[in-house]
């Protein structure tokens, strides 16, 4: 099983609308993340972004830095009193010296 974004992972990011991208991010920059945890190693990166992948999340955005890479996954939730919900998690690996850290936030929009 591929544990880097692969080419499934590239064609949901490619597919999903960018209105709805846009919509999604200024929601989770006004928002608290639900949860925020901070991993040291390598190795944890993908482990998440398997465990990401196995609860249903798809890519949405990928951004590059020289030392540092940051993914955000997003999928629906279920209805809360018949409302709609989404749930999102971003993904930061960065480099550090003896290994990255990888950084795990989620919110529900």
């Amino acid at each position: 099983m591929e544990t880097r974004i692969n080419d499934e992972d590239i064609e949901h990011l490619q597919a999903f609308p960018g209105s709805r991208k846009a919509a999604v991010m200024e929601k989770i920059m006004a928002l608290k993340p639900a949860e925020s945890v901070v991993l040291e190693g390598d190795e944890h990166f993908e482990t998440t972004v398997l465990k990401l992948r196995r609860d249903g999340y798809g890519l949405i955005d990928l951004q590059r830095q020289e030392t540092a890479f940051t993914t955000l996954w997003y999928r629906k939730g279920k209805a809360l009193l018949g409302l709609a919900g989404a749930e999102v998690a971003m993904l930061l690996w960065e480099a550090s010296t003896g290994g990255g850290a990888t950084t795990l936030m989620t919110w529900r929009v």
